[in-house]
């Protein structure tokens, strides 16, 4: 009977009901077993949902078959045994960098492919020697990548075979299919192919054992096939089988697994450095334009504040010759307009913003407007200030056109009021230039 027939049994349709209508709890998982070659050929992906003691399975042809509520739970995926190589490796270092550059070193005896082109993933054992699990970049990339299109994104990416239960003093061995998996440790294994007979492999893997003084004292034997028998498989491995009366997936003993092979590359940060990482060329080139662009606009900043001291310091020696008995000097420029209009005064002659000047310069204005009135005028600060009765806000607007375009003078507003009489009006009055 082939696994997936076995699987539909596992547990009646009303637990898988009930969990569809009960709220989301953060204790439930869902486990996707992928099946080899999978996502290019169209076999049945075999899935369960863990909640609690309760477990609930399903099959789907793809994975848009699997609810959607269950697309954000805790997703594990149990990827092919035969697809990873587990092993094991003694390094001299905890550094995490220079074990993944050791690790395809000391496993080249073990390895089949270009080192450049597999995925090392390790966890450090109590002992101190790390356990290993081998896969192809190329594959794990499929597998992740179709995985996503549907929207599942798994927190544990495992090979098959460390679903089945840890036995403390033996190895589990489950029929799937046209495979025979074995575990032999928390974190080793390894897969055979499908027999009547116990496989050559399973029986090269007992004679190791015994020689290393590993024996197992017995094989835990899940999902037989019809008419096995387990006394002649005993005889030939030379050690004791023992049929388990559940399914492997029901066991939970395996549930924390910590051989994750999303580590590096394709850890949650590792996968966004890959998606980012055809973008390089393009920051490069973009951090080198901002550090030319900054670098540019440091140099010019630096010449026009050298050149504004350099005239800072020319004004400021050039009023201290002329006014040798100003000690105090904040702003030459200003200072020295101020010191020249004085002595223009002194003189008897006038500039464009005396009193009279501007006078002068304002009468026209008001003479070519008769509707508008002068209440009074103020001088200071080289500047005039008068107050005008206007019948209306267009009035106003023409007076500071005439004077602003024609006479060239700078016209500020500072007051408008509407009155019963008409419009009330301040207007700040300056010679734009001498």
């Amino acid at each position: 009977m082939a696994l997936s027939e076995k699987l539909n049994g596992l547990v009646p349709r009303r637990s898988l009901s009930a969990i569809r209508r009960s709220p989301r709890v953060s204790g439930t998982t869902l486990e996707l077993f992928l099946p080899r070659r999978w996502p290019e050929t169209g076999t049945q992906i075999n899935w369960y949902v863990r909640s609690g003691a309760s477990v609930s399975q399903g099959q789907a042809a793809v994975l848009d078959e699997i609810p959607a509520y269950l697309r954000s739970t805790h997703v594990v995926a149990w990827t092919p045994p035969a697809d990873t190589l587990l092993t094991q490796a003694t390094l001299p270092t905890r550094s995490r960098n220079k074990i993944m550059q050791a690790l395809p070193f000391a496993l080249e005896d073990q390895l089949l492919g270009n080192p450049q082109q597999l995925h090392f993933a390790y966890y450090r054992q109590d002992d101190g020697t790390l356990a290993v699990a081998v896969t192809s970049r190329e594959r794990l990339s499929t597998w992740l990548d179709a995985l996503a299109k549907a929207g599942l994104r798994p927190t544990r990416v495992c090979p098959a075979n460390l679903a089945l239960p840890i036995e403390p003093d033996g190895w589990s061995v489950a029929f799937a299919g046209t495979e025979l998996w074995i575990r032999t440790g928390p974190f080793s294994g390894f897969v055979c192919p499908f027999s009547d007979t116990p496989p050559a492999t399973l029986i090269a893997g007992l004679d190791e054992a015994r020689e290393q003084g590993k024996l197992p004292s017995q094989l835990s034997v899940f999902d037989p096939p019809a008419g096995f028998d387990a006394q002649a498989w005993g005889s030939d491995l030379g050690v004791g089988l023992v049929i388990a009366d559940h399914t492997f997936h029901k066991d939970d003993r395996n549930a924390q697994t910590p051989l994750n092979l999303l580590q590096g590359d394709f850890a949650p940060t590792g996968q966004l450095h890959q998606l980012f990482r055809p973008l390089r060329p393009a920051a490069l080139i973009l951090g080198i334009w901002f550090l030319a662009m900054l670098g540019f606009n440091l140099s010019e900043w630096w010449q026009l504040k050298s050149a504004y001291r350099s005239q800072q310091q020319t004004m400021t020696s050039l009023f201290q010759k002329t006014f040798p008995r100003e000690k105090v000097i904040l702003d030459p420029a200003a200072q020295m307009q101020r010191n020249l209009d004085a002595l223009r005064g002194q003189s008897g002659k006038t500039s464009a913003n005396d009193f009279l000047p501007l006078l002068a310069g304002i009468a026209p204005t008001l003479r070519s407007n008769p509707s508008v009135k002068l209440r009074s005028l103020k001088y200071g600060d080289t500047g005039l200030t008068i107050d005008l009765n206007l019948p209306d806000f267009q009035a106003l607007e023409v007076i500071k056109n005439d004077l602003g375009v024609t006479r060239a003078f700078s016209v500020e507003v500072l007051a408008a009021n509407s009155r019963a009489s008409g419009v009330e009006g301040r207007l700040r009055i300056q010679r734009t230039s001498n």
